[in-house]
């Protein structure tokens, strides 16, 4: 009997074990191990578990191998990380658990046109739905824009995503196809990187689809859900939110974008997410975010008790 239980310990030693977040730590999970990358919304996590102490002191600490989402879902359901962020959908909102507060205000499902510099005569204010949907655009293949946008009946053709970021400005430059539609907080960037080619960001124009960017937390972790929905919650009420996001350039760069009245707003709808938003813009107005988190809180209050 003493030689099975010292084999039962030797076997547990060498065991391999998942990664799992000690008392006190918050893992989240990640694409790129560079520190810019996700500052603001793992500022905002370390800020949410600053707020609620009453939950017990945690730190946000990051998984020490960035992964692709799909292995960063596969790490969540197994316990090995608490949180990740991503653009919702309906089969994202069945794997983990979403904290439905838009971390980029919906921004990301507001796309303009990247053209040809010298083609801008080609978007008259004139022109309709209709006719953007007959010139041809270009997206990602595995990027969920694609389907929204061919759902939506426009032609788009599609691209190897591991080689977008020259291939795809190349293509418009080119004139080998007519434009390549960036979300809003991307696109300032990607025109100063690609400033020597010949393409231009179009005038008139700004397409607009629901797209929400979530925290999710593992399944496994239901309590922190609430957490995070009460630490959003006070930093909205204090406004230390609106100021953590207008820190970035690209942030207020795309607020101007978005909100710009000059434009011609397109609506399309997203075959991949059941609901929408009436006014996700929380940092004009938080009116309808803050009363969802309230709701969602209170919600999961007579849920615990």
């Amino acid at each position: 009997m003493k030689k099975l239980s010292v084999f039962v310990v030797l076997i547990t030693l060498f065991v391999p074990r998942a990664q799992a977040s000690e008392p006190g730590e918050v893992i989240f999970t990640r694409a790129f191990a560079d520190d810019a990358y996700g500052y603001y919304h793992a500022q905002i996590l370390q800020r949410i578990l600053e707020l609620t102490p009453e939950f017990g002191k945690a730190v946000a600490v990051p998984h020490p191998q960035p992964m692709p989402q799909a292995r960063q879902i596969i790490k969540l359901q197994a316990g090995e990380g608490d949180v990740m962020w991503s653009a919702t959908s309906n089969e994202r909102e069945q794997q983990l658990l979403p904290v439905r507060f838009p971390l980029l205000q919906g921004l990301a499902g507001y796309r303009v046109l990247v053209i040809n510099a010298y083609k801008q005569a080609q978007y008259p204010t004139t022109l309709t739905k209709a006719d953007l949907q007959n010139l041809v655009g270009v997206q990602g293949n595995d990027w969920p824009d694609l389907t929204v946008l061919r759902h939506n009946g426009f032609k788009v053709e599609g691209a190897q995503w591991s080689l977008w970021f020259q291939t795809m400005f190349t293509a418009v430059e080119k004139g080998m196809v007519d434009y390549f539609p960036r979300n809003v907080i991307e696109v300032s960037n990607d025109l100063e990187r690609h400033k020597a080619k010949r393409i231009k960001l179009e005038d008139n124009f700004i397409l607009r689809y629901p797209s929400y960017e979530y925290f999710f937390v593992s399944p496994l972790k239901p309590e922190l859900v609430n957490r995070l929905q009460i630490g959003l919650l006070r930093m909205l009420n204090i406004g230390e939110l609106k100021v953590l996001f207008e820190k970035h350039d690209n942030h207020k760069k795309a607020m101007l974008l978005a909100t710009d009245p000059s434009r011609i707003m397109i609506e399309l709808n997203n075959p991949d997410l059941a609901y929408k938003y009436t006014n996700p813009l929380w940092g004009n107005d938080a009116t309808e975010m803050r009363q969802l988190l309230e709701e969602a809180i209170l919600k999961s209050t007579q849920t615990a008790n």
